[in-house]
């Protein structure tokens, strides 16, 4: 997303029991549903899963193309209130940009999930995540900036679900067919000769949004802890130039954001064979 797969990683740092919503949570912008769509017998489709150690959720779309949260806290179950796609669009859109440097000390959807930032041993960023049902009961979960991508990343794929889907995909039973980013050819990254000369090993993990012809979009890519400048940019260079089949939801190409590992090993050849699922970042 060398080794070219990764799990989502332990992206749960801890996990604390609260008794109820906190007033601001209770007081949020709340997403305006279709009340006449939502009358008539939803047909509900689990679209993506999102797991971690004692945490697991799942983004439901229903016919009336809207979406709820499924999540499970130590084994006790909440299921959200149902939230409009373009709520989720925004809120997600606004906290991914300021994941690195949060500007709110609270960043509500609905009455159903709360984000809040805080500053985590070593100076690190992490979130309290508050997940809450539709009877006011709530719980919370601790996780780092990774693991808060991942969970964004699978709101996200529900909001393109419901874009995409016709009405009789909407209607069918069980989950929604996905298939994931994959490298349509082998590719080898050139190694860098600076760090060749220096007889310097190392790793780039890369960020970026595979678009629906399979391309890389040249603004999206972000490199995550590089070991050495050069191997950013020679990771950064190939990237440009690989060709990936693009993802997919019930047969419909997608724009899907993944991560993929390069490392530069000077006693090794550099394959990057194809991986199977999006690789999330891990701390």
């Amino acid at each position: 997303m060398g080794s070219t797969t990764v799990g989502r990683g332990k992206a749960v740092l801890s996990i604390a029991m609260v008794t109820g919503l906190s007033a601001v949570f209770a007081q949020g912008t709340r997403a305006q549903p279709n009340v006449a769509a939502l009358d008539a017998p939803a047909n509900w489709r689990i679209v993506e899963t999102f797991k971690a150690p004692r945490f697991l959720a799942a983004v439901e779309l229903s016919s009336a193309r809207m979406l709820r949260l499924i999540s499970v806290i130590d084994n006790e179950k909440l299921v959200s209130p149902v939230l409009a796609l373009d709520s989720i669009r925004i809120w997600n859109g606004r906290l991914l940009a300021q994941l690195d440097n949060p500007t709110s000390r609270e960043y509500v959807l609905g009455n159903a999930i709360l984000v809040q930032p805080f500053i985590a041993e070593g100076g690190r960023i992490a979130f309290l995540l508050t997940l809450a049902d539709t009877i006011g009961a709530s719980k919370q979960v601790i996780i780092d900036k990774g693991g808060l991508e991942s969970f964004l990343d699978m709101l996200q794929t529900g909001v393109v679900a419901g874009r995409t889907l016709t009405e009789n995909e909407l209607r069918k039973q069980g989950q929604v067919t996905a298939t994931p980013v994959s490298l349509a050819k082998p590719y080898s990254a050139v190694y860098p000769r600076t760090a060749r000369l220096a007889n310097v090993s190392g790793s780039a993990l890369l960020q970026f949004v595979v678009d629906t012809t399979g391309r890389v979009r040249r603004e999206t890519i972000t490199t995550i802890d590089p070991t050495y400048k050069d191997f950013s940019d020679a990771a950064q260079a190939a990237v440009l130039e690989m060709q990936f089949t693009p993802a997919t939801l019930e047969g419909h190409k997608i724009e899907r954001m993944v991560q993929i590992p390069f490392n530069f090993n000077l006693h090794n050849d550099l394959p990057i064979s194809a991986f199977s699922v999006p690789v999330r970042r891990t701390r």
